[in-house]
């Protein structure tokens, strides 16, 4: 059925719920599945200035993005998965650069599948952060599996 999964991976507790979905049908299908993961040094800059003494935004957001893609490669290597991709891609823009970059690499590498998390944010919450999956459904002509977050009774404490 697919032969090449490409599934954005973030560090989540959402976006593992989409990589468990996306690594078991890489596994029944016996497909490559490609983990993408977009790192954007303009967050550490708005999340924690201070943070950084000696390194730069780029270098922390590349070492932050390296780690998100060891844990993803490791999560679908333990649910079976043998072909694994990984690639991580450089924005310095908003959501919208964010999903184009996904959506052309996705089709740049003939994806029969691109698969990602949602945390479904509705009224406010929607209209200050927007939605990454939303932007992506917009800018994509490739088949989309996109998954809800993981249900409030179902989430660890630290969420």
């Amino acid at each position: 059925m697919y032969k090449n999964l490409v599934i954005a991976v973030d560090g989540s507790n959402t976006s593992l719920n989409a990589l468990k979905h996306a690594a078991e049908l890489a596994k029944m299908s016996s497909a490559k599945l490609t983990l993408v993961t977009i790192a954007n040094p303009t967050e550490f800059m708005a999340i924690a200035p201070e943070f950084l003494v000696d390194e730069n935004y780029e270098s922390a957001a590349i070492e932050q993005s390296e780690k998100i893609l060891d844990r993803a490669e490791e999560a679908a290597k333990e649910i079976g998965v043998t072909n694994i991709a990984r690639h991580l891609a450089m924005s310095n823009k908003g959501a919208r650069e964010m999903a184009q970059i996904l959506v052309d690499f996705a089709e740049s590498e003939q994806a029969d599948l691109l698969v990602l998390g949602t945390h479904g944010r509705t009224g406010l919450m929607h209209l200050l952060m927007g939605s990454f999956a939303e932007t992506v459904m917009r800018q994509s002509t490739l088949p989309l599996l996109i998954l809800r977050g993981v249900p409030p009774e179902d989430r660890p404490d630290d969420e």
